[in-house]
């Protein structure tokens, strides 16, 4: 991980967590798109340990689909009740202008708010 995202542990099952990440950022009007999920066990673990990945962008301000301005939501089980949640830094790696990020960024703050009141641990 590095400094270009936001990291949250969630006190929450990963199922619940991934209900709460969605409904955050449709509410805040991100279009979601599924990029991965899985398991990412051991073979001699019984115990799962799931992903899911998504890009979240911001329909309204695209010049064009493949430019729209938006971040990748990773999602990780760590364990049966806890859950870290990472956004990566909006637009990054994005040919969009640099006015849109700061729209952008603050919508991603918005999502921040609204998970870090659902049961946080800890976040950086």
């Amino acid at each position: 991980m590095t400094g270009e995202e936001r990291r949250i542990i969630l006190d929450r099952g990963f199922d619940r967590t991934v209900e709460v990440v969605l409904a955050a950022f449709l509410q805040e009007g991100f279009r979601l798109n599924p990029v991965g999920a899985g398991d990412l066990r051991r073979q001699a673990s019984p115990r799962t340990q799931r992903y899911a990945m998504l890009d979240a962008v911001l329909p309204g301000l695209a010049v064009d689909p493949p430019t729209a301005p938006g971040c990748r939501v990773s999602i990780f089980e760590l364990t049966a009740g806890c859950t870290l949640v990472t956004i990566a830094r909006p637009a990054v790696g994005y040919p969009v202008p640099a006015a849109l990020v700061p729209r952008v960024a603050e919508r991603v703050g918005h999502v921040v708010r609204m998970l870090l009141r659902t049961g946080s641990l800890t976040a950086a």
